[in-house]
């Protein structure tokens, strides 16, 4: 069996593996765009200007389900095409609407006003609008490409995205460091991919709409699936709120550098398993509508979810592991401490990465009044946790707080997900058990190479660490591709 073959087979059946290999190809290449530029990044700007940054992008996360009430995610379920169609532009057009508004009262309201210059925000949260509405055209596009199939354009798109974001950061920082820099890199690179998926977003437009757009059919789609803006919406947001709480309270209790800390020590896991969840997301749910038609979406979730652990499994422990040294290693000593919070908040991520995609069987089951109960008690304890945290005046104290309970819902969560799709429990909870078991060893050479105090010599032993659970995951899944043949030859 070929390399190539072994790395498809990582995600099983084929119409679903080669769709995310496409996408993961483009999200590979973004990837290693945006973390090599990560290394000169760190240290043009400084970590005031990333935490500021990342404050109005979390209000553009949070904001997001309400920009659109999701009647995206509606566009993957109606068989007609005509019908998948208008929910595209239903979601576009409110997103449009919404941002116009959101506009007017950053400009014109004055509590609004008030609200970000309290935080020293100012002017930059003007930015706020144009980087939600470049955003959210983006990623409704992708969405729509999803429905299509084009998994081909969506990954250029992303690479398209990365390198220009990417671009303009790096550019403006070398002119002159800002906040205004990051911002701009952040809106430049969705407004170019959104650019790159223009053809053919038109083109399957027209040949899905064949005949002109009609405001009756655009409000039977609004009522037909009245559901998203009243559950799914309201849900997203409180999941939004859920990963991006401790961005609003670290400026409630601590100044902006240490928010800049926190922040890249949490986007430096976050974003490449992000695009992992994402590039599963959008193919699990075009696939998952299609299994549970078949009668099978449990054999099929429990495939994707051992998938993501075991992708997702070994970044994140090594990052426990030694994330401080590593963060020394690349980004420079003033950065230490960003790797050092990934002890704790390290899982809470990875499971919510994990997650991620999985929730997508609210929408495929229409089960979006429990989505909305089990977001809003999730949301209910990482509250608590951030809360109790930030009062204490300690940083690590709040991480701490924040990582457990984090990890403790989100693994809930996911229990609860699988169960809906049919799935026990036993083969939701195999893979943490198998991988777990898998890295140790990795983990433990790592953890005595750090004894060294060298962040090099700690960075080079994760690094081949990394080669070796590659080496362990093929090996593995030449084994189960063999027994796989053996067991289809002795039925025959």
């Amino acid at each position: 069996m070929s390399i190539k073959q072994r790395i498809l087979g990582l995600l099983g059946d084929s119409s679903f593996r080669a769709p995310v290999i496409k996408l993961l190809s483009g999200t590979g290449v973004a990837f290693l765009i945006g973390y090599l530029a990560k290394i000169v990044l760190l240290r043009i700007y400084p970590a005031e200007y990333w935490g500021i940054a990342d404050y109005i992008v979390t209000w553009v996360t949070i904001l997001v389900p309400l920009s659109s009430l999701r009647y995206e995610d509606a566009l993957m379920l109606p068989e007609n095409r005509r019908t998948s169609a208008h929910a595209y532009l239903l979601a576009i057009s409110t997103v449009v609407i919404s941002t116009v508004l959101l506009l007017v009262l950053i400009a014109f309201f004055p509590p609004v006003i008030e609200f970000f210059a309290e935080r020293e925000i100012g002017r930059w949260a003007l930015f706020l609008p144009l980087a939600l509405f470049a955003n959210r055209v983006a990623k409704i596009s992708e969405l729509w490409l999803s429905r299509q199939e084009s998994f081909g354009t969506i990954s250029i798109g992303q690479i398209v995205q990365s390198g220009s974001m990417t671009t303009i950061r790096v550019t403006s920082g070398l002119i002159g460091p800002g906040p205004g820099g990051l911002l701009w890199g952040f809106i430049g690179g969705y407004l170019l991919s959104t650019a790159s998926y223009l053809k053919r977003v038109w083109n399957t437009l027209k040949d899905s709409l064949q005949g002109p757009v009609k405001k009756q059919e655009l409000n039977y789609v609004a009522r037909r699936y009245r559901k998203f803006p009243l559950f799914t919406m309201p849900a997203a947001l409180l999941s939004a709120l859920i990963t991006r709480m401790p961005f609003l309270a670290i400026p409630e209790f601590f100044d902006w550098e240490i928010m800049g800390q926190f922040s890249q020590g949490f986007n430096v896991l976050f974003v490449p398993l992000s695009l992992l969840g994402s590039s599963v997301a959008q193919v699990f749910f075009v696939r998952a509508v299609e299994v549970n038609r078949a009668g099978k979406l449990a054999q099929f979730s429990a495939n994707v979810h051992g998938r993501l652990v075991l992708m997702s499994i070994f970044p994140v422990s090594i990052l426990m592991v030694a994330g401080g040294d590593i963060f020394h290693a690349l980004f420079g000593a003033e950065w230490r401490v960003s790797g050092d919070f990934l002890l704790w908040i390290a899982p809470w991520i990875m499971l919510s990465i994990v997650a991620s995609p999985m929730t997508r069987l609210f929408d495929v089951l229409e089960r979006q009044k429990l989505e909305f109960i089990t977001v809003f008690v999730m949301f209910i304890v990482i509250l608590g946790a951030v809360c109790l945290g930030g009062q204490s005046g300690d940083i690590h104290q709040l991480v701490l707080y924040l990582g457990v309970g984090g990890t403790l819902v989100r693994f809930g969560q996911i229990i609860l997900l699988l169960k809906l799709s049919g799935t026990s429990l036993r083969d939701t909870l195999s893979p943490y058990f198998k991988y777990t078991l898998a890295v140790a060893p990795i983990l433990i050479g790592v953890w005595f190479a750090t004894t060294f105090d060298s962040p090099w010599i700690s960075t080079s032993a994760a690094a081949l660490g990394g080669l070796l659970f590659a080496a362990y995951v093929f090996i593995a899944e030449r084994s189960r591709s063999r027994s796989k043949a053996s067991d289809t030859s002795s039925d025959a």
